[in-house]
């Protein structure tokens, strides 16, 4: 009998032991794994502009940056009074930089040879124009964090003789 007793004890506390018990963390556990995955491919919020201070969602706010950034550099564009010999429809992308204290920057141009064979200057140009732009009032946040940000922007040209 203290046997029977001895083994239903020890087969109750085995059962019901520490690990059987306590509540599972795994929940816990996949916020934390969650919380260290970073993505490098996008931000928490988008530089702002002045303009866009009123923008309320992220994708909102990119296009109002997106838009504002194009429309300052057609109105540079219009300033040079650019003339092409022949008819020029094309699209240059634009590798542009927003940089952790809101300085914006040129990193790259696609140039097209029709557009650089028509507007030699094209460069310099659009480096000037970028550099008349107004520095972003926020940079671009990652978890609360300045960073830098790089935007792909494309400029479409419609140049008539």
């Amino acid at each position: 009998m203290f046997f029977r007793l001895f083994f239903a004890i020890l087969f109750i506390s085995f059962f019901t032991s520490c690990d059987f018990i306590s509540p599972k963390n795994s929940r816990l556990q996949n916020l934390v794994y969650l919380d260290t995955i970073i993505d490098y491919n996008s931000v928490d919020v988008y530089p702002l502009l002045l303009v866009c201070n009123s923008c309320d969602t992220n994708t909102k706010q990119n296009q109002c940056f997106e838009k504002e950034l194009l429309k300052s550099l057609k109105a540079n564009f219009e300033e040079n009074n650019l003339k092409a010999d022949k008819q020029v429809t094309d699209t240059v992308f634009v590798d542009i930089l927003v940089d952790n204290k809101g300085k914006i920057s040129v990193t790259k141009i696609y140039e097209s040879p029709e557009v650089l064979k028509e507007i030699p200057n094209f460069d310099t140009i659009l480096r000037k124009s970028i550099q008349k732009l107004p520095i972003a009032i926020q940079p671009s946040l990652k978890r609360g964090i300045p960073v830098n940000a790089k935007f792909k922007l494309p400029v479409v040209f419609l140049l008539r003789e």
